[in-house]
């Protein structure tokens, strides 16, 4: 059997979660494919809104590690996570055509965020558990007025893509979703 590779793909790789993990993965000897939508050095620039010539780096990977969006805030407006949908949606489906091992998603707690306007204090809530239905959303004022339904939104349809995606693949391609914040 032959020896699986240490390659993993970094999509959003010039942003503060892509540029960290690519010193880590550099430490431990990984070769690395960095790919984003600005140029930068060892960055590969791709318009993942499309499928295209980037999906050449997948080949061979390992991993792909996507945290690419369009805006990658929670104030992120309705045509902006339309975008975020067709990146995640391109990019998934290039690992599954590539055969990737395993696509990790960075999604978001903004997934959730729908529970903290239900008007509960802190002495009320009740922890979450994987058992409860997502409720995409957050609003918040810090300085100014932000409602995060849509970047929730773009996030809450890739985690269930990956889920449909890796069922589909027969296991081939494994998805991690992970919710940060």
């Amino acid at each position: 059997a032959s020896k699986r590779s240490r390659r993993v793909v970094i999509t959003g790789a010039s942003g503060n979660l892509g540029t960290k993990l690519n010193a880590h993965f550099k430490k431990k000897g990984w070769e690395v494919f960095l790919l984003d939508n600005t140029k930068g050095s060892r960055v590969f620039c791709a318009d993942l809104r499309i499928a295209g010539d980037w999906e050449r780096y997948l080949e061979g990977a390992d991993t792909v590690v996507h945290f690419a969006a369009q805006n990658p805030y929670p104030d992120a407006t309705w045509q902006d996570s339309a975008s975020s949908v067709d990146i995640t949606s391109n990019v998934f489906l290039a690992a599954v055509e590539k055969k990737v091992r395993r696509v990790v998603f960075a999604s978001s707690n903004h997934v959730m965020g729908g529970y903290k306007e239900e008007g509960v204090t802190v002495d009320e809530a009740t922890a979450l558990t994987p058992d409860m239905a997502p409720f995409p959303g957050t609003k918040a004022t810090y300085p100014v007025d932000v409602d995060a339904t849509p970047y929730a939104t773009a996030k809450l349809f890739g985690e269930r893509l990956a889920r449909a995606l890796g069922v589909l693949s027969r296991g081939k391609t494994s998805f991690i979703s992970l919710r940060i914040g």
